[in-house]
């Protein structure tokens, strides 16, 4: 039997329209065109996105969108996302993933070279050490935290285990109130008064939700 005469019946009152290639390329970057959204729009819908997230208080909703734009670096404004997005990463109860991820972005951003490039690999040790410690990725965290300090260290011409003490020393970088401060500050600086949330609802939530979790705790001592 031959292939025409293997053909369902059906298909004789279908008309068939072949289309060149060149045809149908010119379709599909058409159809791409017009559900392409506009950049600048997409960012301006995602921070207002953002705030309103924040005034209901869902910071994992706020994080996922901060993690977003902090990656689209054709916007001027990537640098306040990600500032932002390490910020509510430090204040809010991120898994210890997100936020030594958020500070090893923050480190690549600003290069093992800058000023406060230790400060920041010791309070990514530090997280990865003592946020969700219980987490199964917890050891990924701790490798990302050693590799900022390698990558400063490499900088700055320190080997050997010694000089990495004596240099974590002169620089306080085992006191969290000297190192803490510094980044936060950084951040600070990084968004300056274009805050796309109110800094202060988060610090309250936090607050109010450890003051349950130590009433509860203690209510079952």
């Amino acid at each position: 039997m031959s292939d025409t005469e293997k053909k369902p019946d059906a298909l004789s009152n279908i008309n068939i329209v072949m289309q060149s290639a060149d045809e149908m390329r010119a379709q599909q970057e058409q159809s791409q065109e017009t559900t392409r959204k506009d950049p600048a729009e997409e960012w301006k819908l995602n921070r207002a996105a953002i705030s309103r997230f924040a005034k209901d208080g869902n910071w994992p909703e706020v994080l996922k969108l901060l993690k977003i734009l902090s990656t689209k670096h054709r916007n001027k404004e990537v640098y306040k996302a990600l500032a932002m997005r390490v910020w509510v990463c430090l204040k809010s109860d991120a898994p210890v993933t997100e936020v030594v991820l958020a500070l090893f972005h923050l480190f690549n951003t600003l290069g093992s070279k800058h000023e406060i490039a230790g400060p920041i690999a010791a309070l990514g040790h530090l997280m990865a050490k003592n946020r969700t410690p219980d987490h199964q990725d917890r050891d990924l965290a701790l490798g990302q935290a050693q590799q900022m300090f390698s990558l400063v260290c490499e900088n700055q011409g320190i080997v050997g285990e010694e000089a990495f003490n004596a240099w974590v020393t002169a620089n306080n970088l085992e006191d969290p109130n000297h190192y803490i401060p510094i980044v936060m500050n950084c951040l600070d600086i990084m968004v300056g008064e274009d805050w796309w949330f109110e800094k202060d609802q988060l610090q309250q939530e936090m607050e109010e939700a450890n003051r349950k979790k130590q009433e509860e705790e203690g209510g079952h001592a």
